[in-house]
């Protein structure tokens, strides 16, 4: 007979973008299990787009000190993918100052081969790995855990992969310090093809302007760094989209694939990411999926209405294989959810 598995309650992993009311208000709930933010502005490292958002010291400490007083994790977000041209020493400093206030309890890093210099430094420290480390496998965490990460934001390609993510399920008897999240409300596209390299090219970029005169290298020229060059097909590329929806955190739960769910961005104003937060935090939402889990593409003219999905939607695209040339559900789900906008009555 097979033993039911005990489901272990999934908290979030939030975003700082600057308002500490909000972080406040989102502890409050009881459902936040860490804070994850950027350093101050002569300490960011948390994006290949450096200073998206400036904090100053007194900011991110006064971040710090809170969600210690409140035994709330604090992530430090290391995201740029390379620091092979930063000062890291630099870093390690800031983060050392950090604990005077409380300290870490874990750094993401997206460049690996900062981590045995963090591991380090930091013996007891959490090394996360970014969804930028591209980490979509059991082989993958299993090689990444002899380096020295523990935590584990997954590649948002495995929110749709049953298959592995029960693989990464079991490793975690052979390796129980291990954690993994998933990243809720990524807009890449399912499988991208660009996505490895993509969050290289502001760095490469940056690099080109500083080194060379426009035109010298045909490749630097071609890169547009904010524009998603993923070739779309129809609206059932949408839906593939690998989000996962409020509803759909209960199903990871029971199946044990996350122990926690990461929701972003750190750059939405607060009545935006408090929206987000709301309804993962209900587990419910009535509205346009899009406006928790934005598209890449944008401007979207239809709205993806979130009630419409099916009731088996998250079970079915996490056993498909994606299989896509083979199967329709996907464009059929696209029929039954993209409806026209509500019109506003201005009487």
């Amino acid at each position: 007979m097979m033993k039911k598995r005990i489901a272990h309650k999934i908290k979030f992993s939030i975003p700082y973008n600057g308002d500490i009311d909000l972080i406040k208000w989102a502890i409050g709930s009881g459902q936040v299990y860490e804070v994850y933010f950027s350093g101050p502005v002569e300490t960011d490292y948390s994006s290949a787009y450096q200073n998206l958002k400036t904090y100053s010291s007194v900011e991110i400490d006064g971040l710090v000190r809170l969600c210690a007083q409140k035994s709330i994790g604090r992530n430090f977000l290391i995201n740029k993918s390379i620091l092979y041209f930063e000062n890291v020493k630099k870093i390690l400093q800031y983060m050392k100052r950090l604990e005077t206030l409380g300290g870490l309890t874990a750094v993401t890093v997206a460049d690996r081969m900062i981590v045995p210099i963090i591991k380090q430094a930091f013996p007891k420290l959490t090394i996360q790995s970014s969804v930028f480390l591209h980490i979509d496998s059991a082989s993958k965490v299993r090689e990444a855990v002899k380096m020295g990460i523990s935590g584990f934001c997954l590649d948002v390609s495995a929110n749709r992969n049953g298959e592995e993510l029960e693989k990464i399920r079991k490793l975690k008897k052979i390796y129980p310090e291990i954690t993994i999240k998933l990243l809720a409300n990524h807009g890449c596209y399912s499988h991208c093809f660009y996505a490895p390299k993509h969050e290289d090219w502001p760095v490469l970029r940056s690099l080109q302007a500083k080194r060379s005169r426009q035109g010298e290298y045909i490749l630097g020229d071609m890169i547009n760094e904010r524009k998603c060059v993923f070739k779309t097909e129809n609206l059932a590329d949408e839906i593939r989209r690998p989000f996962i929806r409020p509803e759909d955190v209960g199903f990871y739960e029971q199946n044990q694939w996350a122990d926690y769910i990461k929701i972003a961005y750190r750059l939405d104003t607060t009545p935006v990411l408090r929206r987000k937060l709301k309804a993962f935090f209900e587990r419910k939402y009535i509205g346009d999926i899009f406006d928790l889990a934005p598209s890449n593409r944008g401007g979207i003219k239809l709205m993806c209405a979130n009630t419409l999905f099916p009731a088996n939607f998250v079970r079915k695209v996490c056993s498909c294989a994606s299989a896509c040339d083979k199967c329709s559900y996907c464009l059929d789900v696209a029929a039954r959810v993209f409806v026209p906008f509500p019109s506003v009555n201005l009487s």
